[in-house]
């Protein structure tokens, strides 16, 4: 018999605008799906951690991409060896103390932009937006001259795609070829090849910030919209946040030969979306009550915002130190801050992305 469950088109902005009741859907009667030729969508948590876990099987090469140089592949499009020997040059500079000496950065710039908020203020516009450019600025050791090009293209880059062709591309390469030799990523990058490094940098205005951005965004929307506008708890609230609100809805690999997964044959060359928004709401890992917002439940970190694998996110300990850190700042000194009368959720984002395109907020003055 054929199923008549709504599937789950990835290129599709009317099911990804809110794609929870499909996949709901989709985890109970057909858990692997295929809404286009070729194109498999795989939503239940264990069948999704399979994939993310097995690179051999399930390549990232080229994926989300229309590039076809080899050498201007972003980290996220290399299979091993190539990612494990680049992901290894690059650990240091996200390792803990490096991370952790960030955090004055990210606490100074918060607050610089909590105490500037205005009665009707929008948060994306005034807080989440610009926050993870001046951290990531920070982190590269952009310099007050640089600051503004910088900024620009932060805004400029949007996507993975054919990124050379950018008429912003020039200036952009010429500074970050000035960054590899600085202090940028405490100066890991003098270690890395210099197309890669210039790559990697790209890599992470075009991921890290709209990623970081949207994240922010959606933690801030359930903090107030879930009554939680408080310190207490935040930790286990950014998890929680993460796993009903991963920015990144879904990740793209593509099968290396002929398999079964959950019991659909796929054939070799087809492309496998891994919706990790699917897995991390999945009862049989979260519960009946997978869909609702409850910071401390068990186990707050097992969920799949940040992937899994050899691809797991290289940048997890800064994000989660930049969402902690802006919230805490955010609700320390705006403690009366709440979503404007009659807000209604407005998607931003492309097809694999998803926060609040505007947080319209009521300011108290002091």
């Amino acid at each position: 018999m054929t199923s008549t469950v709504p599937l789950f088109n990835p290129l599709d902005l009317s099911h990804t605008d809110d794609p929870y009741p499909r996949l709901a859907a989709l985890r109970r009667e057909l858990p692997v799906s295929t809404p286009l030729p070729g194109w498999h969508v795989v939503v239940r948590d264990a069948d999704v951690r399979a994939v993310l876990a097995d690179p051999e099987m399930w390549s990232s090469r080229r994926n989300n991409t229309s590039v076809a140089e080899e050498r201007h592949l972003a980290l996220s499009q290399l299979d091993p060896p190539d990612h494990t020997r680049l992901r290894r040059l690059l650990s240091p500079a996200f390792g803990r103390r490096v991370v952790e000496a960030l955090e004055p950065v990210v606490r100074e710039q918060a607050a610089v932009l909590a105490d500037r908020l205005e009665p009707g203020a929008d948060l994306v516009t005034a807080f989440t937006a610009p926050l993870p450019r001046a951290v990531l600025a920070a982190f590269c050791g952009v310099r007050d001259a640089d600051a503004a090009d910088y900024d620009r293209w932060a805004g400029a880059f949007t996507d993975l795609l054919g990124q050379r062709a950018h008429p912003e591309w020039p200036a952009f390469e010429r500074w970050a070829r000035r960054a590899v030799d600085g202090p940028a990523l405490a100066g890991v990058l003098g270690q890395v090849d210099r197309e890669e490094a210039v790559t990697f940098l790209h890599f992470l205005i075009v991921a890290g910030v709209p990623n970081l951005r949207l994240a922010l965004g959606n933690l801030v929307l359930r903090l107030l919209g879930e009554d939680h506008w408080r310190a207490e708890g935040l930790p286990d609230a950014v998890e929680e946040s993460l796993r009903l609100d991963p920015p990144a809805l879904w990740q793209m690999r593509t099968a290396t030969r002929d398999g079964v997964l959950a019991g659909t044959p796929v054939r070799a060359g087809q492309r496998l979306i891994a919706v990790v928004a699917s897995a991390n709401r999945d009862p049989e890992r979260w519960g009946e009550d997978a869909d609702a917002f409850r910071p401390g439940r068990p186990g707050p970190r097992a969920h799949l915002a940040f992937g899994k694998g050899p691809h797991a996110c290289l940048g997890a300990a800064l994000t989660r130190l930049q969402l902690r850190v802006a919230a805490e700042v955010l609700i320390e000194r705006q403690p009366g801050l709440r979503l404007a009368p009659g807000f209604r959720f407005r998607r931003a984002g492309d097809f694999m992305s998803r926060g609040p395109a505007a947080l319209p907020v009521h300011v108290e003055l002091p």
